[in-house]
């Protein structure tokens, strides 16, 4: 059945915005298919995908692999609750996450997502300590629920939920006195990106997560890395906080994990363990998700594509640093690790967003008011780095 007789003969763009929930703005664009590192809109317009559905899309659209992973899971099992019943599948993700982590790091707790993922987190960090406080920093971005929108900075974001969850504190990202200061003997939990993701591409000043780590192991705190956007290749290494060489007490993961279907996990030290009963979640763990997250990992390996993401990544850095070097008056600096980058301007980064996928036919993302954040899928090439940086200079004028 066609798309046109399920909505009556109305276009996806005025079904969704009749009865979709009211939260999200979109390009009136109608992506329909995906392949590699493009996405087809209705027309047959081919993108360049540099948003990556906010780096979700690590190894690009319809990777043969992933596509196979999940047709076999999905005439196999696809689901199989975590609280009832023992999963292969379910093992070989957690016992290779674990494998991957840093040494102590052997719990993984299986979600859905990057909120979920920093929840567990807190919640963790509570039944561990026994404490209150969780401080967590401004700019950072941790998910959209209660517990983590309340770690979460942005006031827009915050507001209209408030009272949120208390005993959150903010504190300047990068100001170790603030950090030291905040960290007490009521405190739960450090929550830190290793790189501000939605905050700005912001990676932490040389230093300042060895600092975290002295103040909470002072004061009997949890150091959590949120992750989500910055682990799992990301960078070029599998998590941000590995260039800083600190290793958290429990690590917040999700976007890139399962390649595109819905999958989050947070990894944490043996003995911060859950007590039985104190945490769930039905989805989380599925068989369907883990086989993706398997696979994901498993190309990731198996194609070398970390090296890819350093050197396709700093080749895309360097042609932003001459964008920007050449544009004085219209950018202030380029930011970022790997395939994590930010090219700030002097202005609103909205219009130049605009004319990237309009004119240019390339899908890039904010990261505030006056930055463009790209996230592309670690399979690029040199090439497609040229073309994007072609149509950043071309829109930029």
């Amino acid at each position: 059945m066609s798309a046109d007789a399920v909505l009556n003969g109305q276009s996806p763009i005025d079904v969704e915005d009749r009865h979709g929930g009211g939260a999200y703005r979109p390009a009136p664009v109608t992506m329909v298919r995906g392949e590699g590192v493009h996405l087809y809109d209705a027309d047959g317009n081919v993108y360049l995908d540099f948003n990556t559905g906010i780096g979700v899309a690590a190894l690009g659209h319809a990777h043969p692999a992933l596509v196979q992973a999940v047709s076999d899971q999905a005439e196999t099992l696809v689901t199989c609750s975590a609280g009832y019943f023992h999963n292969d599948v379910r093992a070989q993700l957690t016992w290779k996450l674990a494998e991957i982590a840093p040494d102590g790091l052997e719990r993984v707790f299986l979600v859905n997502s990057g909120s979920e993922a920093v929840e567990t987190a807190i919640k963790l960090a509570r039944a561990h300590t026994g404490r209150p406080k969780v401080i967590a920093t401004d700019r950072g971005f941790h998910g959209r629920t209660l517990g983590a929108l309340s770690a979460t900075h942005k006031r827009p974001y915050r507001q209209p939920f408030q009272p949120l969850v208390p005993e959150f504190e903010h504190v300047p990202f990068g100001d170790v006195e603030a950090l030291q200061d905040a960290v007490d003997g009521e405190t739960a939990a450090v929550l830190i990106e290793p790189i501000q993701g939605e905050g700005g591409v912001y990676p932490a000043p040389e230093g300042y997560l060895k600092n975290a780590r002295e103040a909470c192991d002072a004061h009997g705190a949890l150091l959590v890395f949120d992750e989500v956007q910055s682990g799992m290749g990301r960078t070029g290494r599998w998590f941000a906080f590995e260039h800083d060489d600190v290793v958290p007490d429990a690590l917040c993961l999700a976007k890139p994990l399962g390649g595109g279907v819905p999958l989050g996990a947070t990894v944490f030290r043996d003995e911060g363990a859950f007590g039985k009963g104190q945490h769930g979640s039905t989805f989380g763990g599925n068989p369907l998700a883990c086989r993706a997250g398997l696979a994901f990992l498993e190309t990731i390996e198996n194609d070398g594509l970390m090296s890819n993401v350093e050197d396709v990544g700093a080749y895309l850095r360097d042609g932003l640093e001459k964008i920007a070097a050449d544009r004085p008056e219209q950018c202030r600096e380029v930011r970022g690790r790997g395939l994590m980058l930010a090219l700030q301007l002097r202005g609103k980064a909205g219009p130049l967003l605009k004319t990237l996928l309009t004119d240019h036919r390339l899908l890039a993302l904010s990261a505030g008011p006056t930055t463009i954040r790209l996230l592309p899928p670690y399979t690029i090439t040199r090439e497609h780095a040229d073309q994007a940086l072609n149509a950043i200079a071309e829109a930029l004028g």
